[in-house]
């Protein structure tokens, strides 16, 4: 019979300890990411568009365009209007491809139809999804709507007060 030995509090103590830092890697993680940040409207993209200059390890910042309302069965991956912060038009099947991290930033809920295009292309691919709802100035009920719309498809979502969470969450998802 096998002996169960549970994790302990002193067991984590003992891997702070001098003799088992010697097994640290001492530098950060050198694997960068292939990120793709989305902004799914005029608020996300003004937000992105004050952080696209910092220094990012091969992120592409991209700005959702085109009507309010996207029908998401109607349509395809290189049919959503897509454009890079230099204003060139740019297709998501060129961008999603070897990205390794998808960010969707969102202030409001009008183009929650894009949102599932990119998140149908992303799980396709096996990509994971982070959604960001930057609730600087929105309601309780806005903030709702638009986490609601955006909960199907993102592994990961947070509700940001204030836009300066951007750069933070795209530092720990290593964009």
């Amino acid at each position: 019979m096998e002996t169960v030995r549970p994790t302990l509090l002193s067991s984590c103590a003992k891997a702070a300890t001098a003799a088992e830092a010697r097994f640290r890697v001492p530098y950060p993680n050198a694997l960068t990411r292939a990120s793709r940040i989305f902004a799914l409207d005029a608020g996300a993209a003004e937000a992105m568009f004050a952080i696209t200059e910092d220094p990012w390890n091969g992120a592409h910042f991209l700005t959702v365009g085109g009507a309010s309302q996207i029908d998401p069965d109607a349509t395809g991956v290189d049919d959503l209007p897509l454009s890079a912060p230099d204003g060139r038009a740019v297709l998501l099947s060129a961008e999603i491809k070897g990205a390794d991290v998808v960010v969707m930033l969102a202030s409001s809920d009008t183009r929650i139809g894009a949102a599932e295009v990119i998140a149908r292309e992303a799980y396709e691919r096996k990509i994971m999804l982070a959604g960001l709802v930057l609730a600087d100035g929105l309601s309780k009920s806005s903030v709702d709507r638009i986490v609601a719309a955006l909960r199907p498809y993102a592994s990961v979502l947070v509700v940001a007060s204030e836009n300066d969470f951007i750069p933070a969450m795209l530092t720990a998802l290593r964009a």
